[in-house]
């Protein structure tokens, strides 16, 4: 597994927390420095942990979706677990979002934008699972029952392939939160205000 670039690490921490002044820089790049780097890359992925965990990333998900013209079609891919820890135990069902290679997305204009996870929808987690680079399309949700999907495991059918390592957990957090809990708009937030 190879990570992903440091520096666009260090560049989505800038935007996503701008809060910090531009000379902070070398102070992000040293706190992330810590978790350690190999080539100047962040680990993200690793193999999977004990427990089954929020991140982890299981082989092929059959996950619903729908055509153009609105029927139900059936994709097959990845899935990142991103039900919370805690919750895998004792929630009825478990929320999984697709994984796809970076290739999938080259039609779209931001398409060099994903693996600097600049994009809200994707979360970049570099090389993994069968080779090549992988994004995770975190704005497609899909819930499933808790009891089949350990079934499918127990029986062998489904297989947790990683796990993400602590920074790649704190980039997912970070991404997670970015894509669902974005401030709303200034009209918006007035009109909030005047209810």
């Amino acid at each position: 597994m190879g990570g992903i670039q440091l520096d666009s690490l260090i560049q989505y921490l800038q935007k996503a927390f701008p809060i910090y002044p531009d000379e902070t820089t070398a102070d992000a790049r040293l706190a992330v420095e810590q978790f350690g780097i190999k080539n100047n890359r962040v680990q993200v992925l690793s193999d999977p942990v004990q427990e089954w965990s929020q991140g982890d990333i299981l082989n092929t998900i059959p996950f619903l979706d729908f055509t153009e013209d609105g029927k139900l079609s059936n994709i097959k891919a990845p899935g990142m677990i991103i039900t919370s820890t805690c919750d895998l135990d004792r929630k009825e069902t478990i929320v999984l979002c697709p994984c796809f290679p970076l290739e999938k997305f080259k039609p779209l204009k931001a398409y060099t934008e994903i693996s600097k996870n600049n994009v809200f929808e994707f979360f970049f987690i570099g090389n993994g699972l069968t080779g090549g680079e992988w994004v995770v399309d975190i704005s497609r949700p899909m819930t499933l029952l808790r009891s089949r999907l350990l079934k499918r495991i127990k029986d062998g059918d489904i297989t947790r392939l990683h796990s993400l390592t602590r920074v790649g957990w704190y980039l997912f957090i970070t991404k997670f939160s970015m894509k669902y809990f974005r401030p709303d708009d200034s009209s918006t937030l007035y009109e909030r205000q005047h209810l």
